[in-house]
This record gives C-alpha cells, structure tokens and sequence, in this order.
C-alpha cells in the first residue's frame, strides 16, 4: 500500500467511521492486487513477515488502559505468551507502573506516538516531537527504549519514515486480515472469528488496551489463546517474529538472537 494507509479512529468523531471505513477499504481493494490479502510490505516497515513457521504477533494499541492493561497481561502470562504494546506517551506518563509490568512480564514494548495525532497532518518535527516525547516516557518509566513504532490510524507519509530512521523505528502495521475491529465492541465472538477464521504464519494481529471499555477484549483474548495453543500456533513478540522470518529479516534498532529470538533495545535516539 502506499504512503498513508488509515484505520478507522479509535475513539471520537463517531459519525466519519462509515465514510472512512469507504474510503479504506477502496484503498485496500484498490492495492491488493498488486500486494497480495496480506500488506506490502517495504524496508522499515512490515505488515506481516514472510516465515512458514506457526508464530504469530499480538499488538495492543493506546495503552496503558488500566484495568484491561492487567487483564491482558494476566491472560497472556496464564498461556505462556508474549506481544506487543504500542502505547501513548501522555498514557505511559499517568500508568508507567504498567509500561514497567509488559516488560516484567517478557513483552516488547512499542511506540504509538505521544498524543495520537494523524502523523500525516504533521510537520517533520512535530513527528520526531511526539515519537521522541515517547521514547523517553518509555525509557523513564522501564528503562528500554522503543525499537518498534505504529502510527496512530496506521497514517504515515515520507516524514514519518524520515523521523523514524534518525530514531532507529521500524514501523509494524498489521495484517491486512487480522484487524480484530475490537474497538467497535462487536463482541467477543465476533473477534475471535475476525482474528482465526484467517490467520496465517507470521501475521500481526491488530487489538487495542486502550481507548475505552476493552472487556469484550480480553474475553476474546482468553478464547483466541487457547485456539491458538490447541493449533500448535506460537504467540510472540514482533522482534520474535522477525527472527523466525523465511528471509532472514530484522529491524534495524533490534539486535536478534536467531538462537534464542531474544532482543535488546537500541541505544536511545535524539
């Protein structure tokens, strides 16, 4: 897909989802044959990542959101799993005892921006202002430093890949299939059909933590973990997933252990 691929918002603005969700998904249709039902993916920048193996990577967006922060991790951690949390500076800056519980807890930890702007409606420096804003919430309340960076909506354009480079991000969108939709509540059963009536190796699953009442989140997170343990799937980190890709890729701020698919966070950036 080209520069600016957006997601419904998550919160606010109720009457411009049916007329966004036209102008997506014309912009889906209108790429696919070209890109495949999975994203296009490009240097810096993932949808998915191309392995054969049964690994999957879970992302939770807006966060930290308490109490469904918890409750995710609580469900996660029961199964044995890991994911990403992309959280919000001015979030991780009021809750940064739960940015310190998702890396307790083995999770990886990215970057969704400070305030949740549109990043394509922004200068270059206000970009680099509110991703680096984040990274040193991040860095403060855990003591790692973001290597990961989705963009609110999933908007992005030339500047956000130039900030992101000088900060060392990689930018992870999701699966072009795998939008859970669980901001719109459409129950937890709906969810867990969105999310495994199409999943494939090495696909990023799209949730929230945040934005709002997540229950019927974490009710479908608990059904999706035990299908997946039940099918041999793996959920795990997004640096995790590279280090299973078929292609032998990796982010260029995460040093990957392709014995042990551990990660380290970069030096931090300014």
């Amino acid at each position: 897909m080209g520069y600016g691929a957006v997601r419904t918002p998550t919160r606010g603005r109720h009457w411009l989802w049916p007329a966004m969700a036209v102008l997506v998904a014309g912009a889906l249709l209108a790429t696919r044959s070209q890109a495949g039902e999975r994203g296009q993916n490009r240097p810096g920048v993932w949808w998915y990542v191309p392995t054969t193996a049964k690994v999957v990577a879970l992302t939770f967006d807006d966060g930290p959101n308490p109490p469904y922060t918890g409750q995710i991790l609580a469900a996660l951690t029961e199964a044995h799993a890991r994911a990403t949390f992309f959280v919000l500076g001015r979030q991780v800056v009021r809750y940064p005892q739960w940015v310190r519980a998702e890396v307790a807890a083995g999770m990886e930890v990215g970057n969704h921006s400070w305030s949740h702007e549109n990043l394509r409606h922004l200068s270059e420096e206000a970009i680099r202002q509110e991703l680096q804003r984040t990274q040193d919430a991040v860095h403060a309340a855990a003591g790692v430093t973001p290597t990961w960076m989705r963009p609110p909506y999933g908007a992005f354009g030339p500047a956000t890949v130039k900030v992101n480079r000088a900060l060392g991000l990689s930018m992870a969108l999701w699966s072009w299939t795998e939008d859970s939709r669980d901001w719109a509540n459409p129950g937890p059963d709906a969810i867990v059909r969105r999310v495994m009536g199409n999943l494939q190796p090495g696909d990023i699953v799209l949730f929230h933590d945040g934005g709002g009442d997540r229950s019927q989140t974490v009710a479908a997170l608990r059904i999706i973990l035990a299908d997946l343990e039940a099918q041999g799937w793996r959920a795990v980190t997004l640096t995790e997933l590279l280090a299973a890709s078929d292609t032998g890729a990796s982010s260029p701020g995460v040093k990957i252990s392709r014995s042990t698919g551990a990660w380290a966070s970069a030096p931090r950036s300014r």
